[in-house]
């Protein structure tokens, strides 16, 4: 049975591209990204699937792991 994780984070628009931008090309097959901007903000919503909960959740705090670890870096830029 496939499983859909939903992430999303709100901040700045240039840290959360940014931060995107650098799991990308991780593995694009398992997970999509939709931007939804409102002023100076904008909303990323991460979409991860598996064919399995468990992948899904391994994939999805993998992404987590990824995102905070490019925000940290992009922070200390």
């Amino acid at each position: 049975m496939e499983s859909t994780i939903k992430i999303e984070w709100r901040g700045k628009r240039e840290k959360i591209i940014r931060a995107i931008n650098s799991i990308k090309p991780d593995d694009p097959e398992s997970f999509s990204v939709e931007f939804m901007e409102e002023n100076e903000l904008v909303t990323a919503i991460v979409t991860v699937t598996g064919k399995t909960l468990s992948s899904a959740k391994t994939t999805a705090d993998d992404i987590l792991a990824c995102l905070s670890a490019a925000s940290l870096t992009s922070d200390l830029i």
